[in-house]
């Protein structure tokens, strides 16, 4: 498949800063609000999303990846239209290969196999990076993995998703020292951002729109966020985490409402459903109660979470 690697080398090795990229990508590339029902869809009081955590695929036919289909198809029987599906990290469970030409000479790798899943969802899905698609630890540097999310799904290392009165942003904890084998502060289980995409979140953030954040890792553990929350807290309206496996309402504890996702390698209703509200500028996660707080697991999904609209 690998249907983004033209875009992929055009993109990742252009002779362009870091920072102006990524601006170019949100601008150019990530807009869900553009439907086919086009400015009117934008302006609808409430929108959808949904959230899933740490799918860790491996195989084509394992547990994981019949959880990410079966997700698939419930979230295709919805009866409200999905602006995006996004994935906080943990794609796929370990890398098999440690060069990129191994991936491209394997015709069905895990990349590929989750590819194909996630072809048949219902919505654009955007996908964060999580420790287990990368393998740090081992010599193998970021920038492949980074190369193999935008080659198979149009992913940048963190971009940001334009909803309309909403904006969507997905961060990268491993771009920071604490993720770097040559910086004294390396620790693979401390995730930070460092500057480049610290400034570039503030530009993100600078607009006052409400935003939703999404990392992999929670942020008690990335080191160089909390005053990104402090500064910001007024229109940074949730954020939203996997990699701890279970689900957890952190509250507000980090400064900022923070929700860890509970992963679907274990369970196919391990997923989240949100509804926007435009006019008020707040969300709502309308199948709370399905959650086993504290575990992986989750009740099955009803059409009748979602309430008729007057």
């Amino acid at each position: 498949m690998k249907k983004y690697s033209i875009l992929a080398i055009a993109l990742l090795f252009m002779a362009c800063g870091e920072a102006d990229l990524y601006d170019e990508l949100q601008v150019n590339t990530t807009s869900a609000s553009s439907t086919e029902e086009g400015d009117e869809q934008a302006l609808e009081r409430f929108q959808y999303i949904a959230v899933i955590a740490d799918p860790h695929i491996v195989l084509e036919d394992d547990l994981q990846a019949r959880n990410l289909r079966a997700i698939g198809e419930v979230l295709t029987q919805l009866p409200v239209q999905l602006l995006g599906v996004f994935i906080a990290g943990d794609i796929v469970y370990n890398l098999p290969y440690h060069t990129i030409e191994e991936y491209h000479n394997d015709p069905n790798d895990r990349f590929d196999i989750t590819e194909a899943i996630l072809d048949e969802f219902p919505a654009p899905c955007y996908l964060c990076i999580g420790n287990h698609d990368l393998a740090i630890e081992k010599g193998v540097p970021r920038q492949m993995t980074e190369q193999l999310f935008m080659e198979h799904f149009g992913a940048a290392p963190y971009f940001s998703v334009d909803l309309g009165v909403w904006k969507f942003i997905i961060l990268n904890n491993f771009h920071g020292p604490t993720q770097d084998p040559h910086h004294p502060d390396f620790d693979v289980q401390t995730g930070s951002l460092g500057q480049e995409q610290r400034e570039w979140l503030k530009r993100q953030l600078n607009d006052g729109r409400p935003a939703i954040l999404m990392s992999h890792f929670p942020p008690f553990i990335i080191n160089d966020l909390s005053d990104i929350f402090e500064e910001y807290r007024h229109n940074i309206r949730l954020f939203l985490a996997g990699h701890s496996h279970g689900w957890a309402n952190l509250s507000n504890h980090f400064g900022v409402p923070s929700l860890i996702v509970g992963t679907s390698q274990l369970d196919e209703d391990t997923f989240m459903i949100m509804e926007l509200d435009n006019e008020l500028k707040t969300w709502r996660i309308i199948d709370w109660e399905r959650f086993h707080w504290g575990s992986a697991y989750s009740t099955p999904w009803d059409n009748s979470f979602i309430e008729p609209k007057e």
